[in-house]
């Protein structure tokens, strides 16, 4: 009589599960707050909510990460749109399923030009001649600097660019091998402090809104075998972006929890402008620029490359 009750009460349990764990992705993205919407969607669960049992995956380089997606060991993966455009004109077919952090007025002191005590940097052509430290060249800040460089007039060929990698900004920029170096918070911040240096210019200021830090993307071939799940994702996302917008001191524990940064951290930077739904101008935005300094070379149909 007892076995027959446990039969039975496990064919009503299975019954009524969820369907969200009949959907499972394996999702890669870095440890930083311009994902927030993904950290959200997890932690407060929009994702499950929506049918969906996401799982976060150790993430790598951007670089690592198309690899894996390609691989097939994750189905979306968090990349700057400067290596997607990279992947898709080095023949890698890929889309573009969601955004999340964009450039915004809001946020600008977030991100700067940090130059170290004894170098005089006080107007765009004193950056002529210099050494100036980047986390990743061809990245999203890099390319977005070299914008503003342009904007000033600044040939962009007089300045020596040098990657660093961003847990070596402060140690790099105190150690006087470069004159300056663009970064994000914490880590502007690290670098000022410790090399008595300054913000010479939060040159995010003038750049346009809406461009993404990160786009989150996927191989054509799986969005076009799982649009519902995309759709769903979608949902997710948007639902996660209104949360931040209406908590963001709650939201700062969520980033902390998944980045590691303290929360005492967090509440000095201002939280990344969610936008989650990808845009052409965006794309070609980055396009235009990275064609310009010969980053790419074949045609892409930006409009082809976000999700349906």
């Amino acid at each position: 009589m007892l076995k027959r009750a446990i039969l039975i009460a496990s064919v009503v349990i299975a019954g009524a599960a969820p369907s969200w764990a009949q959907t499972r992705i394996a999702v890669g993205t870095p440890p930083i707050a311009e994902v927030e919407a993904a950290f959200v969607a997890k932690d407060e669960g929009m994702f499950e909510k929506n049918g969906l049992n996401v799982e976060f995956l150790p993430t790598g380089s951007n670089q690592t990460l198309v690899t894996a997606l390609v691989a097939g060991s994750h189905q979306i993966v968090a990349v700057s749109p400067t290596v997607l455009l990279q992947a898709v004109d080095s023949g890698i077919d890929l889309v573009v399923v969601a955004n999340c952090g964009v450039t915004a007025p809001r946020t600008a002191t977030n991100v700067g030009l940090a130059v170290r005590g004894g170098v005089e940097i006080t107007k765009p052509e004193d950056i002529k001649g210099k050494k100036v430290g980047t986390p990743s060249i061809g990245g999203t800040l890099d390319i977005l600097f070299r914008q503003w460089l342009k904007q000033k007039n600044v040939p962009e060929k007089s300045v020596t660019f040098i990657e660093v990698p961003i847990p070596n900004t402060a140690d790099v920029l105190k150690g006087g091998t470069i004159d300056a170096i663009i970064a994000g918070e914490p880590s502007l911040g690290r670098a000022v402090s410790q090399s008595n240096g300054k913000v010479a210019f939060n040159y995010m200021s003038e750049i346009p809104e809406n461009l993404p830090y990160t786009t989150f993307v996927a191989t054509r071939e799986w969005a076009k075998a799982n649009a519902g799940t995309i759709k769903s994702f979608r949902t997710a996302f948007a639902e996660a972006a209104g949360y931040v917008a209406a908590n963001q001191g709650k939201t700062r524990e969520i980033v902390s929890k998944y980045t590691r940064l303290p929360v005492e951290v967090l509440n000095k930077i201002e939280l990344p402008e969610c936008k989650v739904v990808p845009s052409k101008a965006a794309l070609d935005y980055f396009d235009k620029a990275m064609r310009e300094g010969g980053m790419l070379t074949g045609k892409i149909d930006t409009a082809g490359l976000i999700a349906p």
